[in-house]
């Protein structure tokens, strides 16, 4: 058999005639809403790139007999990197310079005897045809001169290529190669990078995309050094979009004299679309919406006010992420002064009127979308 105490007790506490007890208040926590301003900022992730960088090659196949950079060495445009063997060009050049003296001394000789023979034909001596064979000859000989030089200066030219130089002013931020090493037009020998200023490109999708213009002021602050931001602007956006990912293509300038901006960096960069002043904002789980939201704008937030709270109606407006850690904002266009204290935990079970108790208050001094 059953006790019949817990069913006694449960009878006696529903006697009638006794008010019910009333619930105690329930903790919440509230944060003062403020007028402010927001910024309507967009963030992404880019690559850090040298303004210029260049790959240097060799234009012969050959071994490298000196180097005269180190990585991580400032260059200027012309200076020595490598010089290259150089015995098969200077062959090349003494074997140009073989060849034409041969062919200047044969052509000086057919103008010797084309001085003689003229005054010859002249006189009736020789007949007319072997002075015109002679001039024949000569024009044959000045257009192999003509050849032979040619071909001195490549060869000249392919053995002032042994040196390879700097094709401009930077940093050597890769030497790839070491004396004794067989190079080629297909293997760089180093990379020449300017860090002066550098660039950050960055893919936007398609709704930001759409909303950047060329000129815009961004801030981009290197993921690996929290403490370092610069300024930099929009210098180019593509003029067309990425079919498959729907995101369009954006370079970044900053000016970099110090260099702690390196080529190869992950950088954030927070680029601003819009600036507007005095709005009402709210943190977003303040907001509970409504079946009336998505076509009205139309949500609720609890109001604390003497100890109680009570449900306002508002109109919502624009949404804007918080920056790093901060939380997002919500834009009250209707419903809200500014002043008031509405509750931002607890608030999905409270009912208008009900009694709370606050555990703290915080202030709300608008947004930074980033």
């Amino acid at each position: 058999m059953r006790p019949l105490v817990p069913l006694l007790a449960l009878v006696i506490a529903c006697a009638p005639g006794e008010p019910a007890p009333e619930p105690a208040p329930r903790l919440v926590r509230t944060e003062v809403v403020a007028r402010g301003p927001a910024i309507d900022r967009v963030v992404l992730l880019g690559d850090v790139e040298g303004e210029l960088d260049v790959r240097v090659v060799a234009e012969l196949p050959e071994r490298i007999r000196e180097l005269h950079v180190r990585e991580g060495e400032a260059v200027l445009e012309g200076a020595p990197i490598a010089t290259l063997e150089a015995a098969m060009p200077a062959a090349d050049v003494a074997q140009a310079d073989a060849a034409l003296l041969s062919a200047e001394a044969a052509r000086d000789r057919l103008r010797v005897d084309l001085a003689r023979t003229g005054p010859l034909v002249e006189r009736s001596a020789l007949p007319r045809s072997q002075l015109e064979a002679l001039e024949a000859q000569l024009r044959s000989a000045d257009a192999q001169v003509a050849q032979l030089q040619a071909g001195r200066r490549v060869a000249t030219l392919r053995r002032g290529r042994t040196v390879v130089r700097a094709p401009a002013d930077g940093i050597v931020a890769e030497l790839g190669v070491d004396v004794g090493d067989l190079v080629s037009p297909q293997l760089p020998i180093a990379r020449v990078v300017q860090m002066d200023r550098v660039k950050v490109a960055l893919r936007v999708v398609e709704q930001d995309f759409v909303r950047l213009a060329e000129g815009m002021r961004v801030s981009v602050r290197p993921t690996a050094l929290p403490g370092v931001t610069r300024e930099g602007v929009l210098v180019r956006r593509s003029a067309v979009l990425d079919r498959l990912s729907r995101t369009g293509l954006v370079e970044i300038a900053v000016e970099n004299a110090d260099h702690v901006l390196r080529p190869g960096m992950v950088a954030e960069v927070a680029i601003e679309l819009e600036h507007r002043e005095d709005l009402v904002l709210v943190p977003s789980r303040a907001v509970l919406m409504t079946t009336r939201t998505s076509r009205e704008r139309v949500a609720h937030v609890y109001v604390e006010r003497d100890g109680s709270v009570h449900r306002q109606e508002v109109e919502i407006g624009r949404r804007y992420p918080g920056a790093a850690e901060e939380e997002s904002r919500v834009e009250i266009v209707r419903g809200l002064e500014g002043g008031e204290a509405v509750v931002i935990e607890g608030q999905h079970v409270l009912r208008d009127g009900a009694r709370v108790r606050v555990a703290e208050a915080v202030a709300n001094v608008g947004a930074d979308r980033g």
